[in-house]
Formats: C-alpha cells, structure tokens, sequence
C-alpha cells in the first residue's frame, strides 16, 4: 500500500465527515437550500487541503537560529 492511497483514503474520510456533518448541521437547522448552504458543502471538501498547505508553508518557513 502506497503512502498515496493511505493520503486519499484519510483525505476521503476527512472530507466525507464535514460534509455529513454540515448537511445534518443543515436539517437540523431546516435551512433552505440557497448558494451559501450549497458552498458551505463544496468548502467542505477543498478545506483540508487548504489546512494541509498552511501547515506545510509554516514548516517550511520555520528558522533555524544561527550561532
């Protein structure tokens, strides 16, 4: 098994996750279904990777202090 897959997998699940919990967010809340609900459900899906990126630029702008 590929470090690749274990990614998607984990991404997948993450992803499904938020999506799941922001619909049921949704009925609970007998929202309409308008263009922030419907982007609220697409954010879901492309914010881990945002995550994934912040976390990756902060490790690699970290200094090492000179002596």
């Amino acid at each position: 098994m590929s470090w690749v897959f274990v990614a998607g997998v984990a991404y997948g699940l993450t992803a499904f996750f938020l999506v799941a919990m922001t619909y049921l967010e949704g009925l609970q809340a007998r929202a309409p279904w308008t263009m922030y609900r419907l982007a609220g459900l697409l954010v879901c899906v492309f914010w881990p990777l945002l995550f994934l990126y912040l976390m990756l630029r902060m490790a690699s702008k970290r200094r090492i202090p000179e002596r």
